[in-house]
Formats: structure tokens, C-alpha cells, sequence
């Protein structure tokens, strides 16, 4: 994969200008697409999770409790973050609780997940306690601590060289994960809802710009790409580069092409 910069982006796009995928009878929420090609949508209120092809078709509906949150597919099955019991659990080809988190909290439970470098781990941003941990897919779950001192983290996506991206809800933002563990922040953020990467940049959801943004990790500079969605809540990106966004408050789903994708 050619590695774009933010020259490569296009000039932003309004909302009402970007390309409807679909739109849905239910508040959407979190994002992902899997091996094939696949979306895959979580409705927290609905308590659904909802499958869609990349044209907006083939829909169909699975139920899901506990308010389904985070959405993440590998091989060995389909993982939803429950964020009314801080739960991560399988829904395919089986449904069993993966990790059980404490909540010593009165916040909201866990957000987003992730699948990571390996497809054998989970990346859950323990949104609660600020923390970043990795969970095995494959042996016992136990939970190990990455990063801590994240704010309120609920996205996370694997880069090179062992690196992880994480976005937070409040400070400090943006931040890089090395392997060895330790974290830097990345540009000036202060509530975002997801983060993916693409060709050699980070694309976030900024909750308080209500825009769709390209960031180079290596600096921290960003450009906006797709402005004025009331509710960025989800955010993917396929394989061909097309960046797939969840309005929770349009009750749609857009896409738009990645920077350097024509």
C-alpha cells in the first residue's frame, strides 16, 4: 500500500454533499468491515447489530444486549463491546462473554474495540479507568495493561511496527502507543469518538467539530474532509480506501474516499 500525506486530501465535503450508503430505522453507532468486505453497524439503543454490503444492501439484523457499543471481526468470529455491563462478548459463531471489566466508575462502560496487529488479540479501550489493554483471542483472556492515563479512551487501531492509535473522548486526545509502552500525544484533540488508519494517516471522528479528519501522526497536522455531520459516531475504512462514517443523529451511514484514493 503507497503511503499518501495530507497533500493527497481532497477539499472538505458538507454533509449534505457526501455519498448516502444508507440510512437506518434505528440510532446507529460504532463501525467495521470485515474480510470480505462487509459492514458491520451497532445500534446501542436498539440493541441490534446490523450487517450491510458496501452498497447499502443484503441488510441484515442480529439482537444484542447489554448496549452494544464497539464492533470488531476476525476469523475466528464477530466481538461487540456492551457498554451497559462493560462486557466484550462473541455474537458469532457463538455467543460467550470474552472479558468481564470492572466499572469502579459512575461513567459509561467501554466504547470502542478493535482487532489488533494480530488477529489473535483484542485492543479494548477500557473507557472508565483511562486505560488501554489487549486481550488474547485465542488462550485465557487476562486482560493486559498496554497504557493507562488516557482520559476517556474509546478507540484504538494497530499501525506499524507495533504502534496503537487511540482516540479519547477528553484529553489527552490523540495519542501514539510505542510497543515499549510509552505515549505520546498527537496534535490538539480534545473529544473524539474513532480513530482508523489508512495509508500512512490517522482519519478521526472530532466529536467537536462535528468534521471527519485526516491527522499525520508524524506531526500532528490535520485537515478536515467531511464537515458538518452532527454526530460522527462511527468510522472504518475498506480495503479500496473508502472511509465508511455513522451519523448517530442523521441515522446514516456516508462514505467518502480516503486522502490519495480517487
Amino acid at each position: 500500500m503507497a503511503v499518501t500525506t495530507l497533500a493527497g486530501c481532497a477539499a472538505p465535503v458538507n454533509r449534505t454533499a457526501l455519498h448516502v450508503i444508507h440510512h437506518f430505522s434505528v440510532s446507529p453507532d460504532d463501525i467495521t468491515v470485515d474480510a470480505t468486505g462487509r459492514l458491520w453497524v451497532t445500534a446501542r439503543e436498539a440493541g441490534e447489530l446490523i450487517g450491510i454490503n458496501q452498497a447499502g444492501g443484503a441488510v441484515t439484523t442480529a439482537t444484542v444486549t447489554g448496549g452494544p457499543e464497539g464492533v470488531a471481526v476476525t476469523t475466528s468470529g464477530t466481538y461487540v463491546a456492551q457498554q451497559n455491563v462493560n462486557t466484550v462478548e462473541q455474537v458469532t459463531p457463538q455467543h460467550r462473554a470474552v472479558v468481564v471489566l470492572p466499572n469502579p466508575t459512575s461513567n459509561a462502560g467501554i466504547d470502542g474495540i478493535s482487532i489488533g496487529a494480530s488477529s489473535q488479540t483484542l485492543l479494548v479501550p477500557d473507557s472508565p479507568v483511562g486505560t488501554l489493554l489487549q486481550v488474547s483471542l485465542t488462550g485465557a483472556p487476562n486482560p493486559h495493561v498496554i497504557a493507562t492515563h488516557l482520559g476517556r479512551p474509546v478507540a484504538a487501531a494497530a499501525g506499524p511496527a507495533g504502534v496503537i492509535y487511540v482516540a479519547s473522548e477528553s484529553s489527552p486526545g490523540l495519542v501514539m502507543v510505542t510497543a515499549g509502552g510509552a505515549v505520546s500525544k498527537i496534535g490538539a484533540f480534545s473529544d473524539l469518538d474513532e480513530v482508523v488508519v489508512y495509508a500512512g494517516l490517522l482519519y478521526v471522528t472530532d466529536l467537536t467539530r462535528h468534521d471527519v479528519v485526516a491527522v499525520d501522526p508524524r506531526t500532528g497536522a490535520s485537515v478536515a474532509l467531511a464537515v458538518n455531520l452532527p454526530a460522527p459516531q462511527g468510522l472504518a475504512v475498506t480495503a479500496q480506501g473508502m472511509l465508511e462514517i455513522v451519523d448517530a443523529t442523521t441515522d446514516t451511514l456516508y462514505s467518502l474516499p480516503a486522502c490519495g484514493v480517487a
